[in-house]
This record gives structure tokens, C-alpha cells and sequence, in this order.
């Protein structure tokens, strides 16, 4: 797997201690039995079982070290997600999650269009989009222009029926309970986002909106458009706000449009990502779910 170099690499090349988190979809033995002969002349100088998927443990290493090992053990180790990082890193007290795909398990612009025999119309356009091959404000106005003249209704009706991704309120319910802020933000629609942020527990949700004439699409957006720009300037304005930096930052998406937004939090973790995104993240979910964030976030002591 060929995963972006993490900023730490990059902060000299002192030896300290390195936290490895092993997640697994099903049992975690067969990872957890194989990792002391995948750590070389490392020593387990402590380690933690969350339970009988997860675990975490220490070793003292540089940052030249600690990211080969990453590396090593994503080639090695099958259907684990790991993640090295330094265990002194900031702790992390601003949650910021994408919608579609990541909190819930649907492009829900694309379930609407289903509703009314739109999919071969609409999906390819989004398809598109969250690879980064198309912009994606023109992806948007395509898109909402085939919808236009239906009801808004159908937005409410996407919104019942929607799954959450697994290990969804699970996060929600951690990141609370330690005192994170959690904010949504989407390019989706407030019709949708907004049920979704109350029903997890989102202190703040920001989306786009549509144009509606007496009930109805108008084909067209109103108010700024929530792209990945978007998404990264509000991170960065709102951790302000907040009195943090971006170094206190958790954003999780799994889209092209996620990109920037992943790059500048101080952990950025790419969520059964569109390959435009796991390129340039070096914290990915491939194979367990988002329960997994959560460990990966209270990895760290610091």
C-alpha cells in the first residue's frame, strides 16, 4: 500500500516513543501474533487491549524508524488498519467529519436521483467528483439540475432511510464523552445533514443549500458553495474560535473533496477513501470501521 509520509517524519530524528494501534474487522490474534516478528530489534515497551479487535502498543524508536514500520507492517499485516504515531502528539479536541460515505453509507445526492430513475444520470457525475476528476461545484450544479422542478420532499425522505456507517454513533458517543467539539460538514444538503447532525450528537453542522420555488428545485444553489476549500477554511476558522490550533484537529472523509481539509488537521484519517485521497493520507480505514477513529484517536498521551 503506498501511503503520503505523515508530518512527523519530518520533526528530527530524536529517539522517543512511538504508539502503534492494530484494529482489526473480525479477531486481531493473528496480527497481534505476528507484529513482534514484524518489529526487527524494537522492544514492546508497553501495551494496552482494548479489546479482542484492538490493542495499542509503545516502542521507542526515531521517526526515520517509526515510519518504516508503518510502512512494513500495512504491507504485512492483512485486514488490520494501523497506525503509528507519536505517542506524546497533542491530544485532539475538535472532531471534524464529512457526511456522505463516511458518516452514513450513501452518496445521498445519488439516492434521491434513485427515487426517480435518475442513477444513470446523476451517479457518474458524483462518481467523478469524489475522485477528483471534475470540479466539484460543476459536479453539483450538473447534478441539481437534473433535479430541478421536484420536490424537496424527496430530500426528507433520503433522510429517514439512510444507514449510518458502523462504528458511527460509537465515535459520536467518545468524541463527546471526552469533551471533544464535533462539527459536520458537508456537500450535501441541510434536508439531510441537519436531521443526521442532531440524531449523532454534531455541535455544529455546515452544508449546502438548495433553491426551492414554492417546494420545489429550482436547479440551482444558494449561499457559498461547501466545498473542499470550503471544508478547510472552516476548520481552520472555527479551531480559532475555539482557541485551538489545526495540530488539535481530527478530520475524517473519504472523497476528493476532503483532501485539503485532511492535509491540514493534525490527524487526518481517510475512510475507505476514493484513491485521489488515500495518495495523499498516511492514516487510513481500509478494512474495520469507524469505531476505529476513535482508537486512533485516544492513542495519544499527550
Amino acid at each position: 500500500m503506498t501511503i503520503a509520509e505523515p508530518d512527523w517524519l519530518q520533526r528530527g530524528n530524536a529517539k522517543q516513543s512511538y504508539v502503534i494501534s492494530l484494529c482489526a474487522k473480525l479477531s486481531l490474534q493473528p496480527a497481534r501474533a505476528r507484529l513482534p516478528g514484524l518489529l526487527g530489534d524494537l522492544i514492546i515497551e508497553k501495551q494496552r487491549t482494548v479489546n479482542d479487535r484492538v490493542a495499542h502498543f509503545t516502542v521507542s524508536t526515531d521517526a526515520p524508524g517509526a515510519w518504516h514500520l508503518l510502512q512494513r507492517l500495512l504491507a504485512q499485516l492483512e485486514q488490520v488498519d494501523v497506525l503509528v504515531q507519536p505517542e506524546n502528539s497533542p491530544a485532539l479536541r475538535l472532531l471534524v467529519c464529512d457526511m456522505d460515505m463516511t458518516m452514513v453509507d450513501a452518496e445521498t445526492l445519488d439516492e434521491v436521483a434513485a427515487m426517480l430513475g435518475l442513477s444513470d444520470k446523476v451517479a457518474p457525475i458524483t462518481a467523478a467528483a469524489m475522485r477528483g476528476e471534475i470540479d466539484f461545484r460543476e459536479s453539483l450544479e450538473q447534478r441539481i439540475g437534473l433535479l430541478k422542478g421536484q420536490p424537496v420532499s424527496l430530500f426528507d425522505e433520503v433522510a429517514q432511510q439512510l444507514r449510518l456507517m458502523p462504528g458511527a454513533e460509537y465515535l459520536l458517543s467518545a468524541a463527546k464523552a471526552s469533551g471533544m467539539h464535533c462539527i459536520l460538514v458537508s456537500g450535501g444538503f441541510g434536508e439531510i445533514a441537519e436531521p443526521l447532525a442532531r440524531r449523532l450528537g454534531f455541535d455544529e453542522v455546515y452544508c449546502n443549500r438548495l433553491d426551492l420555488v414554492q417546494g420545489r428545485l429550482s436547479g440551482r444553489l444558494q449561499g457559498d458553495l461547501v466545498d473542499a476549500g470550503y471544508k478547510a477554511e472552516l476548520m481552520k476558522r472555527r479551531s480559532s474560535e475555539l482557541g485551538m490550533t489545526l495540530s488539535d484537529c481530527c478530520a475524517i472523509g473519504d472523497g476528493a473533496n476532503d483532501r485539503l481539509m485532511l492535509q491540514a488537521a493534525g490527524l487526518g484519517i481517510a475512510y475507505f477513501a476514493k484513491p485521489a485521497l488515500r495518495a495523499v493520507s498516511h492514516c487510513q480505514i481500509n478494512h474495520s470501521d469507524l469505531e476505529t477513529a476513535w482508537h486512533f484517536i485516544s492513542a495519544r498521551s499527550g
